[in-house]
């Protein structure tokens, strides 16, 4: 009230809903294999600046943009647990990332994963662990944003995620993280290739420097799990950074956790079974592992004459003076580091090659005046700062510069970001890595069809036969955003039930360098079993035929509609040229 005792009125603030915002916050999530990591832009300021979130539960005093993706369950309440660099009562669920994709092969001279025990022991499904971690993860960077900007503006913001994932990822496992991340509570977002974002952030912050129109890049994303390869050319400078994709990107599971397990296998070796069953279940031993993740995976260089120790605490190792092994310390010499790192060495610069090869015979095939040319190699990752690997590729490649950019192990996450900021970069065009298409009954052909089960169609009172048809080739050049349409036709008799017009289809693909032309088990597999659901199409849209039976018909026509992303395809369902109905893609 005022002196006077009268009622003062009351002035109402009308803060503006999240959807009425045009205020918009960017969020990126890196989930790795053995570390992972967030960054976030606002996306209205006039040049967003890219921040990583630098501090971490359990990790105080130690400023940096990733945390290990580590889990640990209580053993009476599996809704409780401790993550990342937490102190962990037990031991941890390491590489949560690979439990989504277990069917990944890996090479042989890498140990079995053991991702389907761990889930087997864990009882729970992959993608609840994963959205345990991923929503722990996002919590506390909201909490972090939260610290620097006022609590009713970041409520107010309009929020988009992006999160990234290996360029080998399966459909499948792309589905499934983006299952984790809904369950986590994280909504809208999309994916993106983790080699692809660390492209966009690299070539960003270099294209006021050494970049030019044509210009092309191969970028190795060496992680802890997987090493994937994509090329780039520069379409554009200005006024932003544009790139086209030029070859299909490869990639395998050869990761920088390969070698923590090839060091493992050594020390196996070294001390023998017996020592080693028991020495693995020591704190000296946990200790070990992550010496050599943090002293010698990247400082080690490829030389002969350079030696590391490794400390095996109060473990009471036999003394080896043969192998360097005395006072449970092991002194491993070049040759011995050597034999840990070559293998996988070897397969990323066989990787690299192939990449380097692709791009050369692209170009060369496009007259492109500087087809023989590569710009340069870059190293991202958290596996890319490794000195030998630079070496290695190096010596290779003697005419292309190798660069480990700054700010190279946080590179695909503020990528990520970068990727929903289309006023700074962009890219324009990618390749399939697969051929995607359906199969169909066709008329069957006596000349050519002989060797294949035919089928006889009463309706058209012919014998078919299933065929592919193929839409999208591997190699095919694909502008983002593109919208391919695959062409379905059901018929349907006369008296169908509303429950007739589910039609479940598969999406096929194929590996092969040329696709088949008859599905095939080994040269061909189901992506996805796509679920149409024409319910509330209105039946006079449907074609009424005879057939050659005699009897009535309707024939239902539709198609599908796939819009490339960028690590995904986005699926909706058209009649005659509207979407409507509705689609839903099972990946199980």
């Amino acid at each position: 009230m005022d002196s006077t005792g009268k009622k003062e009125p009351q002035v109402v603030v009308n803060r503006p809903k999240v959807y009425e915002s045009e205020d918009k916050l960017v969020i990126g999530l890196d989930f790795g294999t053995t570390f992972s990591g967030i960054a976030y832009a606002f996306s209205n300021e006039r040049k967003p600046d890219l921040v990583s979130i630098m501090d971490w539960p359990g990790l105080e005093g130690n400023k940096q943009p990733k945390v290990p993706t580590v889990i640990c369950y209580d053993e009476a309440d599996k809704t409780k647990f401790t993550w990342g660099g937490m102190k962990h009562p037990r031991e941890v669920v390491p590489g949560i990332k690979l439990l989504l994709d277990p069917d990944q092969p890996g090479p042989l001279y890498l140990p079995e994963s053991s991702a389907k025990s761990d889930l087997k022991s864990l009882g729970k499904p992959a993608v609840d662990v994963a959205a345990d971690f991923i929503g722990a993860m996002y919590k506390h960077a909201i909490s972090r944003i939260e610290s620097k900007v006022p609590s009713d503006y970041l409520e107010m913001c309009q929020k988009q995620f992006v999160l990234s994932v290996p360029a080998v990822w399966s459909d499948k496992a792309k589905n499934k993280t983006l299952q984790a991340a809904k369950r986590a509570g994280i909504h809208p977002i999309s994916l993106i290739k983790e080699p692809e974002a660390a492209a966009m952030y690299t070539l960003h912050g270099l294209k006021d420097k050494m970049l030019a129109v044509g210009d092309a890049f191969v970028i190795c994303d060496a992680g802890g799990g997987t090493v994937d390869l994509i090329s780039y050319e520069i379409t554009a400078l200005s006024p932003k950074l544009e790139l086209k994709k030029l070859v299909p990107g490869k990639g395998g599971m050869v990761g920088s956790l390969g070698l923590n397990k090839r060091f493992e296998q050594s020390v196996k070796e070294l001390v023998g079974e017996d020592q080693y069953y028991h020495l693995q279940k020591t704190t000296g031993f946990a200790q070990a592992t992550p010496q050599f993740d943090r002293s010698i995976k990247t400082a080690f260089r490829g030389s002969a004459e350079e030696d590391y120790f490794v400390n095996f605490p109060m473990a009471k190792l036999k003394n080896d003076p043969v192998n360097n092994l005395e006072a449970n310390f092991w002194n491993i010499k070049g040759d011995d580091a050597k034999k840990i790192f070559d293998p996988l060495i070897n397969d990323i610069e066989r990787l690299v090659e192939e990449q380097v090869n692709l791009v050369t015979v692209k170009r060369m095939s496009e007259g492109h005046p500087k087809a023989t040319e590569v710009k340069a190699i870059f190293l991202v990752g958290g596996f890319g700062s490794s000195e030998y690997l630079k070496a290695r590729l190096q010596g290779l490649h003697k005419n292309i510069q190798i660069i480990q950019p700054h700010d190279a192990w946080s590179a695909i996450v503020k990528g990520a970001v970068l990727s929903q900021l289309p006023q700074e970069a962009s890219v324009v065009s990618t390749q399939s890595l697969r051929h995607y298409g359906v199969s169909a009954m066709c008329e069957f052909d006596p000349k050519n069809d002989e060797d294949h089960l035919r089928v006889f169609s009463a309706p058209e009172g012919i014998d078919r036969v299933e065929r592919m048809t193929w839409y999208i080739h591997k190699g095919e050049d694909l502008q983002r955003e593109q919208t391919i349409h695959f062409p379905f036709f059901h018929s349907l008799a006369v008296n169908y039930t509303p429950d007739d017009l589910i039609f479940s289809d598969e999406l096929i693909q194929s590996e092969s360098k040329d696709p088949p032309l008859y599905p095939a088990k080994g040269s061909t597999s189901t992506n996805c079993v796509l679920e149409a659901y024409l319910k509330t199409v209105d039946p006079s849209k449907f074609k009424k035929k005879t057939g050659a039976d005699g009897k009535e018909y309707h024939d239902v026509f539709y198609e599908l509609a796939v819009t490339m992303k960028p690590a995904t395809m986005r699926f909706a369902l058209t009649f005659k040229g509207e979407e409507m109905g509705s689609l839903e893609a099972n990946y199980d």
